[in-house]
Formats: structure tokens, sequence, C-alpha cells
């Protein structure tokens, strides 16, 4: 489709609509602990920006030593009730109360989890409007909203606001695959785990790690690159560089650093209202179009 840059370009676009919603053959889930017993395969990951925690039992139990110095009181993290039960937020409502910015007081000390079939009918359908040609911006772009699309029709979201999450004394917790759910969005990733059955994770035939989405400004985004590459020295404040092969191409930084890429390299569309898509309801957003709820 026709479309027009932020500086003023007109150029062609690709136009993707994503639904939040799961296929037959995506990875979701699980999120929460169900009790302080619960094992890290049955229960997801939390990530605060600077550690990637199995988000198991023990990690309940040990929220007041994580957490309790730096938000107290220490008694706010204590998330589970006399039989060991981890206060998880298993309704419509709860999902709704805890996913918002001011969390209403009685979901605090829940760890927050959104069940894609309760939320159904309240997702809204996002559309992208992605670069068919990249072009080099004269300065980087700040990634405010939405980093891009993920290959498998989900959006590679700006980082989960942890402070917000966490001042509010809750946890919400990721997959294994580095995404979860919330009331606006449907399923959304934060971080490339490179786990497997996970987007993010494998490579192509010659071993550089896997096409996982594109970024908003065109350029691809490929996995994580191993922490003794040699290929780190290369990248630039964005995260990207590029070869032979692929071009300026990003790679997603690390899962704990809550983001895939550092700034957008490129050009991005110029915000504008995009309709909806025939019998549905689109939300604009930045990147995405205009401006969005809390991305959590």
């Amino acid at each position: 489709v026709d479309c027009e840059l932020a500086d003023g370009t007109a150029t062609q676009c690709h136009e993707l609509i994503t639904v939040g919603t799961a296929k037959a053959n995506d990875a979701i889930g699980p999120f929460c602990p169900d009790t302080t017993s619960s094992a890290a395969d049955v229960a997801g990951i939390w990530l605060d920006g600077s550690s990637v925690y199995e988000a198991d039992g023990n990690f309940i139990l040990d929220l007041p030593n994580l957490y309790g110095q730096t938000y107290p009181p220490a008694d706010q993290w204590i998330f589970y009730d006399e039989n060991g039960d981890v206060q998880v937020t298993d309704t419509l409502e709860g999902c709704i109360a805890a996913a918002r910015p001011d969390v209403d007081p009685a979901y605090q000390s829940h760890c927050v989890e959104c069940s894609l079939d309760d939320l159904e009918e309240e997702i809204l359908s996002l559309t992208f409007l992605i670069p068919v040609t990249p072009e080099v911006a004269t300065t980087t772009g700040s990634v405010t909203a939405s980093t891009g699309i993920s290959l498998n029709g989900f959006q590679i979201a700006a980082r989960a606001p942890v402070d917000d999450i966490l001042s509010n004394y809750t946890i919400a917790a990721f997959d294994d695959c580095g995404g979860h759910v919330n009331p606006n969005d449907g399923y959304h990733y934060h971080a490339a785990t490179g786990a497997d059955g996970c987007n993010s994770a494998g490579t192509e035939p010659d071993g550089h790690a896997a096409l996982i989405g594109y970024a908003m400004d065109g350029y691809g985004i490929h996995g994580s690159l191993e922490p003794d590459s040699e290929e780190l020295a290369t990248l630039d404040t964005c995260n990207g560089h590029e070869d032979d092969t692929r071009g300026y191409h990003y790679h997603a930084s690390s899962a704990e650093s809550n983001e895939h890429i550092g700034c957008f390299r490129g050009k991005t569309v110029e915000s504008a209202q995009v309709g909806p898509p025939p019998g549905g309801r689109t939300r604009a957003a930045e990147g995405i179009r205009g401006p969005r709820p809390d991305p959590r």
C-alpha cells in the first residue's frame, strides 16, 4: 500500500494486521506457577531488565528478598496463601484490573496472568505499516511502543514497564518464549529467549541466527547472538550490523534486557490512523500508529 515515512517521503509499505490470538502450532504459556512447590517446567519466566528468573514456586517464595527492599514493605511480596497456593489473576476481571498502570489494590501481591480464551472479545487488532524497502535515517529513532512484528504474526512490543509492574507489587509473568498476554494486544513478545519451540529459536542454513521478524523500519530482526560470538562487537547502538548475505539487520538483545533492539536505524512510517479490517477493530499505535495503552 502507499504510505508516508516520518520525514514526508512517499513510499510503499506492507500492511500487516495482527489479532493477538493463538494458532494451533503456537507455543504459548505457561505463565504463573500454581503453588510455591511448582517446578520450572509448569511455569514461565520473569525478566526485570537485568536478570531472567524461572517463575517457579521457589521464585515466588524468594520475592521478598528480590524486591522487598527496593519496593517495600516486604510483606507485600507474599504472593501465596497458607496452603501455598499462588495468588494469580485467573479471571477476566482480575486480568483487566491488574494489567492497567494503576493496579487495583485488590490485585496487588498477585502474579498477573491473562487467558486468551477469556480475552477474545477484548483484544484489538493492530495494523502495522512496514516499509517494503528500508531507508537509513539521518538519526536513530526511539522504540517507544512497538518494535515490529514476528514471523508468526505477533506484535514484538517495546520494553515491558517493569518498574511500574514491580512498584504495584505484581509480577506479569512471561512464558518461556518471552511473551505474555494483555487485554489490548493479546499475546505479544517482549524478549527473544531462543528456547526450543519458540519463534526466536533456530539458525539459517549458514549458521546465522534465524530471522524472527521485521522491525517497524523494515529491517529484519534475527535471534540473539551467543555471548562468546565475535559478531557481538560489530553491533551498533541499535543492535544491528551488516553482512554480505543479509545486508543491514538487527539481532535481538539477550532476554534479560527486556527488549529486542535499542533503536531504529531506518525510517519508520509517519503516525496516522488506519481503518479497521473487514469485520474487525483496529487500534492505532505509534509505529503501528498513534497513542496506545500501557504496553504491559
